[in-house]
């Protein structure tokens, strides 16, 4: 079977998670399986640049796309793609050449693409969207998805509300790769805290945040920059306590050897975190689904949230969860019941019931429309 994983690169939360879906997939040698960036096939071009604006606009105003994203959540669902022309014939050459028995897409954008597609070709293609954030933002939700892919049941229970078919939705968690799984007792003789701010280190700025955060917490702290090299330079070799790192491609060995993990809440994130059995701080969560996924660690115990910027609280605030192994053990108690019930709807599960239900059993190859563009 030839399956289409479509994501882009928002940040690389989505495309990891496509990674994990891709990786989970593998296991059956019969399936053909490729990851599409749907950006960059849409825009060659442009790709990089928008790319780029959103990194900007997300490290220096988060008002607008704040803005935006809650207005957004008043819109019904079933929204026609922006550029919807451009979509309609980049997704009917995209499925000509690569002929596809299955999409999944990671990315609301390409799930609005496909349907669009679908809904005015017939392609009898089945889509999958994998939800990758706590939310059940009506972005995600078109007329011509199959099956959902929630995270929780709070996202289950909200796209039932939008008026999703209730046997469209299954909660599989968000994808994360294998190697964040299966952790082992780190045994640290001191405190291990993870500080990370996700591929573009969007971490505090404030020389003096790390100062007292090196000298108020009591732990060994990594600190993650990620392609944020001006704060790495800024911090390297600066402060006893505070360990730090610029890009890693292993980051799911600091996962496992940390106690805590500091950090902003993207969806991804929180699940690499909860698979890894690593508690969560919060730290300041600015964009709106952030928001909802520091809520989200907060009723379900498995962290908490800081949204506080005065410096000296939020340190003390996380020297206070450091110095409570109870709590650290209980929310790693937590975080091992949500991983019990979410190996319960693998996957292949819900690709089994998509292609099952579907009325030509998956199958594009010999139904897609012939329109020459």
């Amino acid at each position: 079977m030839k399956i289409l994983i479509l994501t882009g690169k928002f940040g690389m939360g989505h495309y990891q998670a496509a990674q994990a879906i891709k990786e989970e997939l593998e296991n059956n040698p019969k399936d053909d399986i490729e990851i599409i960036d749907w950006i960059e096939y849409l825009t060659p071009g442009c790709a990089k640049y928008i790319y780029a604006g959103y990194s900007s606009l997300i490290g220096h105003n988060t008002f607008f796309y704040n803005y935006h994203y809650r207005k957004s959540e008043n819109y019904p669902p079933n929204r026609t793609p922006d550029h919807a022309l451009a979509c309609y014939v980049k997704m009917h050459r995209l499925i000509q050449q690569k002929r596809p028995d299955l999409i999944i897409s990671v990315l609301a954008f390409c799930s609005q693409a496909v349907s669009y597609y679908k809904s005015l070709s017939g392609c009898p293609v089945p889509l999958i969207t994998c939800i990758t954030d706590i939310t059940g933002h009506p972005e995600w939700i078109n007329r011509c998805t199959d099956a959902y892919m929630a995270a929780s049941d709070e996202v289950r229970s909200a796209l039932i509300q939008k008026g999703v078919p209730e046997n469209q939705i299954f909660v599989t968690g968000i994808p994360v790769r294998r190697k964040f799984k299966n952790r082992t007792a780190s045994g640290n003789p001191r405190p291990k805290l993870l500080l990370m701010g996700g591929g573009l280190g969007l971490l505090p700025k404030r020389l003096d945040f790390y100062k007292l955060l090196n000298d108020a917490v009591p732990a060994e702290i990594t600190l993650i920059a990620g392609k944020n090299e001006k704060l790495r330079q800024k911090l390297e070799n600066r402060f006893e306590h505070i360990h730090v790192m610029g890009y890693v491609h292993n980051i799911e060995t600091y996962f496992h050897d940390a106690d805590i993990v500091v950090t902003k809440p993207g969806g991804i994130t929180t699940f690499e975190a909860i698979h890894s059995e690593t508690p969560m701080i919060a730290l300041n969560p600015k964009l709106h689904q952030e928001k909802y996924n520091a809520d989200f660690i907060e009723r379900h115990h498995i962290g908490e949230q800081l949204a506080i910027f005065d410096d000296y609280q939020a340190v003390m605030a996380i020297a206070r969860f450091v110095s409570h192994p109870q709590k650290i053990r209980d929310c790693k108690q937590q975080m091992q019941v949500m991983k019990a019930s979410l190996d319960c709807c693998p996957l292949t599960d819900v690709i089994g019931h998509v292609i099952k239900s579907y009325p030509l059993g998956g199958s594009a190859s010999n139904e897609i429309l012939s329109f020459n563009f």
